[in-house]
């Protein structure tokens, strides 16, 4: 069996189980059109499965076609940013930009409940709002050079 057989038998499985469902319980929810035995070797990858049967499935458990050949992404350790909240707390620069950056990190801390106050991390892609917040491309430059941003860490 191919990888792609495989991946899209145990996302049948996958699928079934979720619902909470038996193979028997299927046939009988399909009225018939799904047989337990059919769709056990479907999930087992022992029986080989048309592209019309397999939206029928698809229909069937309410995902799109395309969800049986998504495969995971790797996962990618994302840069992140992080800054020393007492030193922009206690700072005395009044450019807007800066403001706008400030108030954003005070929301994630709202709405991480962190109420440590001394540091805050985010994500690389997170950071990206600096710079629409900002409406300043080089808001992060600033950052550093301010002392705000202690370190990028991967």
């Amino acid at each position: 069996m191919i990888e792609i057989e495989e991946h899209c038998a145990a996302t049948i499985r996958d699928l079934r189980k979720r619902k909470g469902l038996t193979l028997k319980e299927c046939e009988e929810l399909s009225d018939g059109r799904f047989k337990a035995v059919v769709m056990g070797s479907y999930e087992r990858g022992t029986r080989a499965i048309s592209l019309e049967r397999l939206q029928e499935i698809a229909d069937f458990y309410g995902v799109p076609i395309h969800y049986f050949f998504q495969q995971e992404e790797p996962k990618v350790h994302e840069e992140r940013f992080t800054f020393d909240l007492r030193k922009m707390k206690n700072s005395h620069y009044t450019e807007v930009s800066l403001e706008r950056v400030k108030n954003l990190l005070s929301h994630f801390i709202r709405i991480r409940s962190d109420w440590n106050g001394e540091i805050l991390s985010i994500r690389e892609s997170d950071g990206k709002l600096l710079t629409a917040i900002s409406n300043d491309h080089e808001i992060i430059a600033k950052l550093d050079f301010h002392g705000f941003l202690i370190k990028a860490k991967s």
